[in-house]
């Protein structure tokens, strides 16, 4: 008979999602992530709502982290690393460590939800990230907005603000050829509320292509073209820098025009690319599963969550670049996967 427990290794919107799909079919699950608590980097992540819900699902995350918390049949080990499994499918033993504790959990079945990590802005130097005042990344934006509630209070009086896509992202030069798939919709809801907020501030949004995944987000896109304030330049900066102005200098050109031009920005915002989670490759190796062409975990062509290692699936954007809805319904796709497997 196969062991009827799961361990979920990432505590994130897929991890959290995917340890309560499986508790609520009475399944023991011990969920591991490495950092000092679980929600991830969506835990993060602001309301988007203007006038009415922006459908960014940024609330679901803490509700899922205090579910978890409060499920008896979720075991939570934080600060922890998966550093081997053994046995068989159906029987594993999945050795966790944690300072220089290291317990063995059993488990009938594995999710593996490690999430991904932000791409380092600060290797596009031509975009001045951690060297220039003002030039941050989308996540430390929706950071700022969550913590301090307001643009305003957080950056001061920003007039002007421009949002540049596909930073580490379509960059053959880096080796990132894919599309990080959720970029432009994010900005746009930023974009969105930070215009609720200020009513005259000007928004900037520099791209290759708009890709719009999801049901009503050509909608969306339609109606943030049609607002006056925010303006589309197709061309990715070449460089940014603010001396020896006390403002930041921005050059670009714009590729539907050819014209060459220089605008000065109160507030620059790099939409980073979605890459691997650092603990992928030796995961990988731990688990004996594959990794795609760009160095996420690998699924069946005919089946989104499986791995070819029977008994061990993946949800999230470990797998792929994902917005929240769309890890979470993976994750209870992993989930439903790893009941039936366990049946």
């Amino acid at each position: 008979m196969q062991n009827q427990k799961v361990v979920v290794i990432g505590g994130g919107a897929a991890g959290m999602t995917a340890a309560l799909e499986a508790a609520a079919k009475g399944l023991e699950v011990s969920l591991v992530e490495k950092a000092a608590e679980i929600g991830g980097w969506a835990y993060n992540y602001c309301c988007k709502a203007t006038d009415k819900c922006a459908k960014c699902s940024a609330c679901l995350v803490p509700q899922a982290k205090m579910h978890v918390e409060k499920n008896p049949l979720i075991t939570v080990f934080c600060g922890s690393e998966v550093t081997g499994v053994s046995g068989q499918s159906g029987d594993y033993r999945v050795k966790v460590k944690k300072d220089q504790e290291v317990s063995d959990l059993e488990a009938g079945a594995i999710i593996v939800a490690t999430g991904f990590k932000p791409f380092d802005a600060a290797r596009k130097g031509e975009f001045g990230y951690a060297v220039e005042k003002n030039v941050i990344t989308g996540l430390e934006l929706e950071q700022a907005l969550n913590e301090k509630g307001s643009l305003v209070r957080a950056f001061g009086d920003v007039k002007n603000i421009g949002f540049i896509q596909c930073v580490g992202s379509r960059d053959l030069g880096l080796g990132n050829n894919y599309c990080s798939k959720v970029c432009c919709m994010y900005a746009l809801k930023l974009a969105r509320l930070i215009r609720t907020e200020l009513p005259d501030a000007e928004l900037t949004i520099f791209y290759m292509d708009f890709q719009t995944f999801g049901k009503g987000f050509d909608d969306f896109v339609k109606t943030a073209k049609e607002d006056e304030k925010i303006q589309f330049i197709r061309g990715i900066p070449s460089k940014i820098f603010g001396f020896p102005y006390d403002r930041l200098t921005v050059r670009y050109a714009n590729s539907l025009t050819g014209e060459a031009l220089e605008d000065k920005f109160d507030l620059m915002v790099l939409q980073a690319a979605i890459t691997p989670g650092e603990d992928t490759v030796q995961l990988s190796s731990v688990l004996g599963i594959e990794l795609d062409e760009h160095g996420f975990f690998k699924v069946d062509a005919a089946n989104p969550v499986a791995t070819k290692q029977a008994g061990v699936f993946i949800a999230g954007t470990c797998q792929s670049p994902k917005d929240i809805p769309q890890s979470m319904e993976q994750a209870k796709a992993a989930a439903s996967a790893a009941i039936k497997y366990l049946a």
